[in-house]
């Protein structure tokens, strides 16, 4: 049977392009998701200014994805050490995107219905580094 129980969710990110570094915070409200095949999903709507996107992550023993649905859409995977090609759809079009996981550390408390998600990643587009950046993710019940 699928569960879904309402959450906070606590995300921190840091982006840090040409030398660069820019801090984000969110706090939101969410869902924690459990499907009848023990798949788990986080969802909430971030809000930036007038902006709300929908945002979920997947969340699996060794790897997580992360869909954002809004004006742009992007689809990343995460895992130990690995690459991911991906693509950024953009109003003026799609944009191909290597996502390099550097870091993922995830500690879920699911009878608590709680988890932190730490991700430290890379993103290049032609082989062209476009920026380094850090997820921090905590949500409970």
């Amino acid at each position: 049977m699928k569960s879904i129980v309402p959450v906070k969710v606590s995300l921190n990110t840091k982006m840090t392009q040409d030398g660069k570094s820019d801090h984000y915070h969110f706090e939101e409200d969410g869902q924690f998701v459990t499907l009848e095949n023990g798949q788990h999903y986080l969802r909430y709507v971030e809000h930036q200014g007038s902006q709300a996107t929908p945002v979920q992550f997947r969340i699996a023993e060794d790897e997580i994805r992360l869909i954002r649905s809004g004006a742009q859409k992007t689809h990343f995977c995460f895992a130990n050490g690995s690459e991911h090609l991906t693509h950024y759809q953009t109003e003026y079009g799609r944009i191909a995107l290597r996502v390099v996981t550097n870091r993922l550390d995830a500690d879920l408390n699911l009878a608590a219905v709680a988890g932190r998600v730490e991700i430290c990643y890379q993103l290049l587009m032609q082989d062209q580094l476009i920026g380094n950046y850090q997820i921090q993710l905590q949500f409970g019940a």
